[in-house]
């Protein structure tokens, strides 16, 4: 830390001959950062010494000069595509430090459930138990919509200074052609004065799906739309949480369609003033005596249950392995390799436990890890020959 001993960075500085007015400009800029327990960061090349990455690739990013992505597309549940930009390895590396070293140490909204080290979609679904009515809304094209600008609030907000919010950010967003044409000089209160010329592009980044600060800086840069659907929530009398950009609002108590359409009406309003759009494909209201589910949870009732779709799913995997072995059902659902099939049972197991607790799945954990001891594999570890030899070219699993 910058402004651990002050006086032994003093002290350091004028050993070095260092001018004391820099000295005491970096104790400035480092004090409110680390007073939030974030790192300081001065500028790009002391974001490059801390990371050990070289500031010209920084400074690359920064300035635009490239594309450091590697876009993709996969296949959505309900059809269509969604597009990834999946980063560079470099790149990776960066924002992993961002993520780890910042973001993950900035408290997001309350009623923000995804992505934080303590949410689940357990504890999301949870605050609506009891409902008779529930009404869920989904921001159409997120993470796009959440663009360099609102990035750059966020690392301002944290105490960065406004050169090195806009280089952070830069460097956790993407811009694609035919993004919103930018207004170069935004991020600088003074920009005839600092703004820096390499710096100035054509259009706006947005957050790219692929990068791990990408889910985090959405919850940050939602904070203030958080507060206003909280707000709005409040004067309806309704629970209200935000999970990515699935959001659900509900009731135990009596309510009507009509005032549902009403609190519609002023979230779509709400969206297009933070810049976002309402899918309206995804609007849901469910009144009493219809099921209620919550990312997959169903929450009419006082304890949380998983839905039929995902109790057939979990049996259906445990089925086929007992029946046709684990190369069997590997090659039938498609997935890459057996140790990914195996985790993935697993997972699924283990969420079904931790919603409905251990006992209600004693049964089929027992009989999964029978059918696992049957075919040579203790305690869900397989010999390291047997994975190298079953790692495939990565294809889209089907399960």
């Amino acid at each position: 830390m910058i402004s651990a001993s002050p006086n032994l960075y003093r002290s350091e500085g004028a050993r070095r001959s260092v001018d004391p007015v820099i000295v005491e400009r970096a104790l400035k800029q480092a004090a409110p950062v680390e007073r939030r327990n974030l790192p300081a960061i001065l500028s790009l090349a002391h974001l490059a010494h801390l990371t050990g990455i070289k500031y010209a690739y920084l400074r690359e990013i920064a300035e635009r000069n490239t594309d450091p992505y590697k876009p993709f597309r996969i296949g959505k549940r309900k059809g269509g595509t969604r597009l990834i930009a999946a980063p560079e390895p470099l790149l990776l590396a960066l924002q992993r430090w961002i993520a780890k070293n910042i973001l993950n140490h900035i408290a997001a909204h309350h009623a923000s459930c995804a992505y934080a080290p303590s949410s689940s979609p357990a504890k999301c679904a949870e605050r609506h138990l009891g409902a008779a009515w529930l009404i869920k809304v989904d921001i159409h094209d997120f993470f796009e919509n959440i663009t360099e600008r609102a990035a750059w609030r966020v690392f301002r907000a944290a105490g960065y200074q406004p050169l090195v919010s806009l280089e952070l950010a830069r460097l956790c967003t993407r811009q694609p052609h035919g993004a919103a044409s930018l207004d170069d000089k935004w991020y600088l209160k003074r920009p005839d004065r600092y703004s820096i010329k390499p710096y100035r592009t054509r259009f706006l980044g947005h957050l790219p799906q692929g990068a791990p600060t990408s889910p985090m800086l959405a919850n940050l840069a939602s904070l203030r739309l958080d507060t206003a659907l909280q707000a709005l929530a409040d004067r309806y009398g309704l629970v209200y949480t935000r999970y990515s950009d699935d959001i659900a609002f509900s009731t135990g108590a009596a309510f009507d369609r009509k005032r549902a359409g009403q609190l519609i009406l002023e979230v779509e309003r709400l969206f297009a003033a933070f810049g976002h759009a309402l899918h309206r494909k995804k609007i849901s209201v469910a009144p009493p005596g219809a099921r209620k589910i919550v990312l997959g949870l169903l929450v009419h009732g006082t304890a949380l249950r998983l839905n039929s779709p995902y109790r057939r799913k979990l049996a259906d995997h445990v089925r086929g392995v007992e029946r046709f072995g684990l190369r069997g059902h590997k090659e039938h659902r498609h997935f890459a390799s057996l140790w990914g099939m195996v985790r993935h049972i697993q997972g699924l197991l283990s969420y079904a436990e931790s919603v409905e607790g251990k006992p209600a799945f004693s049964a089929l954990r027992a009989r999964f890890d029978a059918a696992l001891a049957r075919e040579g594999w203790p305690d869900g570890v397989l010999p390291k020959p047997a994975i190298t030899a079953e790692i495939e070219t990565p294809s889209a699993p089907t399960a």
